[in-house]
């Protein structure tokens, strides 16, 4: 730019100490129906923290809140589910039962009570495999292809919106 920076498409901040904190992808910034822009590379980021989570995939563009799709930690979940008495014969069985999904999102919004209550996560669907660089759900560095998963999860997503006036 003539002011010697450089336009690369990424939102970021200074620290403290000086350096450059690159957050999020301009590109993958959405709004909400209510107008509200929503970071999902930040919320995905902040949820992989988690040891009971793998992958996330953020939801929400013209939506009136944020939803995710997660990929579980399956050896954390299921030794949680273990000393929780909650039986299961398979990864999605233990995702499709409610008490998993409740503890998942109670882990999700202790991760999110700093945030603003329109960025936070609202609903989650758990997904009992990892997203797929064959199917092309995600990139060779593991990004979130945004149109690709919204597509193969649509069933999923609308779910997590049904009875939203």
């Amino acid at each position: 730019t003539e002011d010697g920076y450089f336009r690369t498409g990424d939102a970021g901040y200074i620290n403290p100490e000086g350096a450059l904190v690159l957050t999020e992808r301009v590109k993958d910034l959405f709004k909400t129906s209510n107008g509200k822009y929503i970071a999902p590379q930040m919320l995905e980021s902040r949820l992989a923290e988690n040891k009971f989570i793998d992958e996330v995939a953020v939801i929400g563009d013209r939506r009136k809140f944020v939803t995710a799709l997660v990929v579980p930690n399956f050896s954390q979940l299921r030794a949680w589910a273990d000393k929780n008495g909650i039986p299961f014969e398979d990864p999605k069985e233990l995702c499709d039962n409610p008490k998993t999904v409740a503890f998942v999102l109670s882990q999700i919004d202790v991760l999110q009570k700093d945030l603003a209550s329109y960025e936070r996560i609202k609903r989650i669907t758990l997904i009992p495999h990892h997203f797929s660089i064959m199917n092309g759900e995600v990139t060779n560095t593991m990004k979130v292809r945004r149109p690709v998963v919204a597509k193969r999860y649509a069933k999923e997503i609308e779910s997590m919106y049904e009875d939203v006036p």
